[in-house]
């Protein structure tokens, strides 16, 4: 069975991608959802796994690429939308030993930070909120204008323990591996 736990920091990393930063003139403002994604990779028995969540909400959005430093988001990813590949492992992940999506619903990234790192590359930092947990991370991703829109690609990695995401017999990381890596894809409008 494949553990979605990965998608929630796939998430978070998304939605500080998105705030971090772009290169282009117009000021970003707004997040499409349907067009960004947030993916999740793992190691489950040795075997490389990967997972993702269809839902995406970022009440807050702000970039002004004259500006990065100035740059805010706020991103939530419904758990209860992680999409580990098969309904018995989506199931699974919902309960109190992985993602507890009864008391915890939501996963949350709070952007405290983001830098230009050059070459239409940038680092976002914040606060990564997972089964009641916060965890401060950091994430490169790179920007670039497509269509009027901006896109940002980024990842970043966090060890699943540190959110008590696998507990129980699951905290056996030669089932399931500990490190979790966390994809973003955030298309934004001005």
């Amino acid at each position: 069975m494949t553990i979605p736990y990965l998608r929630h920091g796939a998430i978070a990393a998304a939605m500080a991608f998105a705030a971090a930063g772009n290169a282009g003139a117009a000021q970003y403002q707004q997040v499409d959802t349907a067009a960004s994604k947030v993916t999740f990779a793992y190691s489950q028995m040795s075997v490389g796994m990967e997972g993702g969540f269809n839902k995406l909400e970022i009440p807050e959005f702000q970039f002004d690429p004259a500006a990065p430093e100035a740059a805010r988001v706020v991103a939530h990813i419904p758990l209860s939308s992680i999409d580990a590949g098969y309904e018995e492992a989506n199931a699974e992940l919902g309960k109190t030993e992985w993602l507890d999506t009864g008391a915890h619903p939501m996963a949350s990234f709070t952007s405290s930070k983001v830098e230009a790192l050059g070459d239409n590359r940038y680092q976002v930092s914040g606060t990564l909120t997972i089964k009641g947990k916060s965890q401060e991370v950091s994430a490169p991703f790179t920007f670039k204008e497509e269509g009027g829109n901006a896109v940002f690609d980024g990842a970043f990695g966090f060890k699943r323990a540190d959110f008590s995401v696998g507990e129980g017999s699951w905290g056996d990381f030669s089932i399931v591996a500990n490190e979790i890596q966390i994809k973003f894809h955030v298309v934004a409008k001005p």
